[in-house]
């Protein structure tokens, strides 16, 4: 074995495969026989060969060698990544479950990679029944063996109560070991926890340390959160070449949040001369990166014709684009707006723009709101339902807001009608009626609505033949004399995020 020792630490593979094939095959010995599967697996002095590392380290796994183990539960649960270094005649036959089995035995030997990854099996359900209180006792376990990337999940899992109580302290303690020992996301996270006191007390000084570590070993999040706070004098003396530094370094690296953060620091000249035009450029990298607030900041760009030709045209396509991100709320607001303003006329149907408004009224945008009832008036029903749902949020509006539901559901809407029998089967703000209830059930399952089909089989457990009857006859009644045309399509946004943020 020294003789294959210093073969492999002079790079000569070659005869460390030789020398490790000869062992195994003539002494059989647990390391020998892991060596060489290993050898094999890596594809090191000669061709990579999975079936024979398998063979090789199954032996040595027989022999209860627990990296021996923990590498072959490794190649089970790999599914198809080995697939190209195989030939159709090799196929390998590959088990979660065997690796399960592996990782148990490697587990109870004390290996705490196999600890690591058994916890993982358990919390995933992957080869064994899913178990988060298991899961929790196996990262404790690699945890305490100075498992890194364990004792980071074991921050988690204290912080958000996964298999144990929720417990910011230990999740801090937890974090600052995995941070210690090197783990980036660990130095980050415990640089905001201890910004802002969250399972620890405030230590602002000792977070930029964290954000610095973490930053100079290459993490954009890190380099960007420590930029921001530099340019705005939070925590830090205020120091802009410095600011600027790290923002930079994230975002050549493709953060997009730090991106998105020099946009806004050249768009509002944040310690920093304005710049509209480099402000636009940062917005739009960071819109072709995904960031929806950026898309947003860039649709106010041509919305206003500042810095670019006005073109409210690519400033709607930003703000719909926008939706389908995090940031989705505060497009639709920006989007209800529009459409308050008559922005959107001519551009598409009214009815489009409803849960857009909807959601920019019930964030106090008056206008919005007046849209609303404009559009109801018209007899968007749509807009009625949404305006009904504006009222009844209101308490001094609620009667105002049965009103308009009855006329939206009565009109032929859908969503009216199913929340119109939600309301009569428990009472809310009209006497409770499952007749009723089931009628607007009925009809709103007609028009397709899975959840009314849903409630109509509840409600009407709860009622007796008669009333089943009689609600029967509701529904035939008002579809004789209603004559209502199809819905119109239901429509639903997002979630809202202000100016620059860290995450």
């Amino acid at each position: 074995m020294q003789q294959v020792e210093q073969a492999w630490q002079s790079g000569d593979f070659a005869s460390a495969r030789d020398g490790l094939k000869y062992l195994a095959e003539q002494e059989g010995t647990a390391l020998a026989n892991y060596r060489y599967g290993r050898i094999l697996l890596e594809g090191r002095g000669g061709p990579r060969d999975i079936p024979g590392a398998m063979h090789w380290l199954a032996k040595a796994a027989d022999q209860n060698q627990v990296e021996a183990m923990t590498l072959l539960a490794r190649i089970h649960l790999s599914g198809e990544s080995f697939s190209e270094d195989t030939s159709g005649d090799q196929a390998l036959e590959l088990s979660p479950k065997r690796a399960g089995e592996l990782l148990s035995r490697a587990a109870a030997l004390g290996g705490s990679d196999a600890q690591f990854l058994l916890g993982q099996l358990y919390y995933s359900g992957a080869g064994v029944e899913p178990d988060k209180n298991a899961a929790f006792n196996w990262f404790l376990a690699a945890a305490e063996q100075d498992h890194v990337e364990a004792q980071y999940i074991l921050s988690q899992a204290f912080h958000a109560g996964m298999g144990t109580e929720a417990d910011p302290k230990a999740a801090v303690t937890w974090l600052r070991k995995a941070a210690e020992n090197g783990h980036l996301p660990a130095q980050f996270r415990l640089a905001l926890r201890l910004e802002q006191g969250d399972g620890t007390e405030q230590a602002t000084d000792e977070a930029v340390q964290w954000y610095r570590r973490a930053a100079e070993n290459g993490l954009p999040v890190a380099q960007r959160e420590l930029g921001t706070h530099y340019l705005r004098g939070e925590i830090v003396e205020q120091n802009t070449a410095e600011g600027l530094r790290w923002l930079h370094s994230a975002a050549e690296a493709g953060d997009s949040g730090a991106m998105a953060n020099l946009g806004y620091a050249y768009a509002a000249g944040m310690s920093v001369e304005k710049d509209t035009a480099t402000a636009i450029k940062w917005y739009a990298q960071a819109s072709q990166h995904g960031l929806g607030r950026a898309m947003i900041a860039l649709a106010g760009f041509y919305e206003a014709g500042e810095g670019v030709e006005q073109n409210t045209d690519t400033a709607i396509a930003l703000y719909m684009q926008a939706l389908e991100t995090n940031d989705g709320d505060n497009a639709a607001i920006q989007l209800g707006r529009l459409a308050a303003a008559g922005t959107l006329d001519g551009k598409m149907a009214p009815h489009r723009a409803v849960p857009w408004a909807q959601f920019a009224a019930a964030n106090g945008d008056v206008e919005a709101e007046a849209w609303l009832e404009q559009q109801a008036s018209e007899g968007v029903r749509p807009a009625m339902t949404a305006v009904a749902l504006l009222y009844l949020n209101d308490t001094e509006r609620v009667e105002d807001g049965i009103k308009m539901l009855e006329k939206a559901a009565n009109e032929g809407d859908a969503q009216a009608q199913l929340l119109l029998g939600k309301r009569y089967m428990t009472g809310d703000s009209v006497m409770l009626d499952y007749v009723t209830a089931h009628k607007w059930f009925n009809i709103s399952a007609t028009f397709g609505v899975d959840e009314a089909a849903k409630l109509r089989e509840t409600v009407g457990e709860l009622m007796t033949p008669e009333q089943l009857a009689e609600a029967q006859r509701a529904t035939r009644n008002w579809f004789a004399t209603q004559e209502p045309q199809p819905p119109k399509a239901d429509q639903t946004v997002q979630n809202p995020v202000p100016e620059p943020r860290s995450e």
